[in-house]
């Protein structure tokens, strides 16, 4: 997906959350640094507009302090799972595949990353504490 679409789908979404009255906004980026910065920019113009955001984000990137904006709620998770991102990269092999010249939007890379993303989320999901 591009940026501009991305960029068309936040629109309208921020549209819609924003004609129908909703108050209480909760959003879930997946557990990498540049997702985390992008939904607290789109939570923090929504905090703006007097919606109570709420921003799930895992512990090891919350240390990080990524979300500046103090009317953006933090809903920590993972601490029992460490550096999910250094994880993702770690084991979607990233990294090595982009050093080796490949192109990181092929579908076998896409797979990878999405198994891994789908080992996060079945953890998630099923954290009793969470």
């Amino acid at each position: 997906m591009d940026y501009k679409s991305l960029l068309s789908i936040t629109v309208i979404i921020v549209t819609v959350i924003k004609t129908t009255n909703a108050k209480t906004v909760v959003f879930y980026p997946p557990p990498l640094t540049s997702y985390i910065i992008y939904h607290a920019n789109v939570a923090e113009a929504l905090a703006s507009f007097g919606h109570d955001v709420w921003l799930c984000v895992p512990q090891s990137l919350v240390k990080k302090g990524l979300v500046k904006d103090k009317s953006i709620k933090i809903l920590e998770y993972g601490e029992h799972l460490g550096d999910l991102e250094k994880k993702i990269y770690e084991n979607a092999n990233i990294l090595d595949r982009f050093w080796v010249g490949e192109n990181p939007h092929e579908l076998y890379t896409l797979y990878s990353i999405s198994i891994e993303f789908d080992k996060i989320a079945n953890t998630i999901l099923s954290d009793k504490t969470f």
